[in-house]
Order: C-alpha cells, then sequence, then structure tokens
C-alpha cells in the first residue's frame, strides 16, 4: 500500500515518482504524487482512465501531450487536465527532465498500478517502454483496467482478453505483486 513519501522509480520509462497524498489519506478521492521524468525516453503507450481525470501542476520542464489525437505542448509553470476518459501519452521535450505535480480524482486504485508497474520495471520484467509480457499484464491488467487500459484495441476487446489470459498468466507463476 502506497504512502505519502514513499518514492519509486521506473528505470524503463525514466520516471521517478513520490506519493503526496494517497487515496488512504484522501478517503479515495484524491492520489497526488509528484513525478519526475527523464528526456529522451518514450512516455506510457496511448492510454485511457476511465476511473478518474487527471490534472498536471508542471513544475519544471517541457512536455508534450497527445490527447485524443492533438498534441499540446505545455511549458513550466503551467497546468493542464486530462478528462476522464480520454485517450493520452506524453512526452518530454528537450534536453532537461520534467517535474510535474499530478492528481488523480477520485483516485481509484492507480496507486496500486503505479507501484505494480514500476517494481516490474526495477526487476528487469518490462521491455524497455516498460511493458510487462502478455501473460504478467493480464494478471496485473484485469485488475486496473477502469484506472489503466490502452486505447487499442477497444476496452471490451481488452477486458476479454484479460479475463482468458489472467488465469493462465496465474497458472504460469505471475502475480500481481
Amino acid at each position: 500500500m502506497a504512502r505519502a513519501g514513499q518514492v519509486i522509480h521506473n528505470p524503463a520509462t525514466g520516471e521517478t515518482l513520490t506519493f503526496v497524498v494517497t487515496s488512504a489519506d484522501s478517503g479515495g478521492s484524491l492520489l497526488r504524487f509528484d513525478v519526475t521524468a527523464e528526456p529522451h525516453k518514450k512516455g506510457p503507450p496511448l492510454h485511457v482512465h476511465r476511473a478518474f481525470h487527471e490534472r498536471h501542476d508542471l513544475q519544471s520542464g517541457r512536455v508534450c501531450f497527445t490527447v485524443r489525437g492533438r498534441e499540446h505542448l505545455v511549458e513550466a509553470p503551467a497546468r493542464f487536465e486530462i478528462p476522464r476518459g480520454a485517450p493520452h501519452t506524453f512526452r518530454v521535450e528537450g534536453d532537461e527532465p520534467a517535474r510535474t505535480v499530478v492528481d488523480h480524482e477520485p483516485a481509484g486504485a492507480y496507486e496500486r498500478f503505479l507501484e505494480r508497474m514500476y517494481g516490474l520495471a526495477a526487476e528487469g520484467k518490462t521491455d524497455e517502454q516498460g511493458a510487462p509480457n502478455l501473460l504478467q499484464a493480464a494478471v496485473v491488467g484485469r485488475e486496473h483496467l477502469d484506472d489503466f487500459s490502452l486505447a487499442r484495441p477497444p476496452y471490451a476487446v481488452q477486458r476479454i482478453l484479460f479475463a482468458v489470459l489472467a488465469p493462465v498468466g496465474r497458472l504460469a507463476g505471475y502475480r500481481t505483486r
């Protein structure tokens, strides 16, 4: 369980995240973390948060957010909001790291998803973009599809695919932690 002040690092994506307000701290209404992202690393794949909206308070650096197919170049200091259900990703622009304070409202179970994915990357169990193999993704993803799903294939296809593959992944020894 995440706690305020806890720091996690994803070596694959070059992100270091510090939890500021956890779901437990806010009664489930808010997840806030401070994240520094290295330049020249690919951001996460195009994805959707169905359970919450995402708000960035960019403290330093330049970030290009892609939301619903449109690019938005944001330079610190600035705020940027991503609506619930909007397909999006980001990348750091330039040669300097970017630092942003990110709010997710409501908190959902996203902090557990982040801990799991960063942990897999730290253990060398993801590719260079931070993605685990399909069976591991199904085991973790089945529990977190409302928090984080890929923009493609369609959500319904991902639900069916993970429902079928997650038990196979568990039989193969994959766990959510």
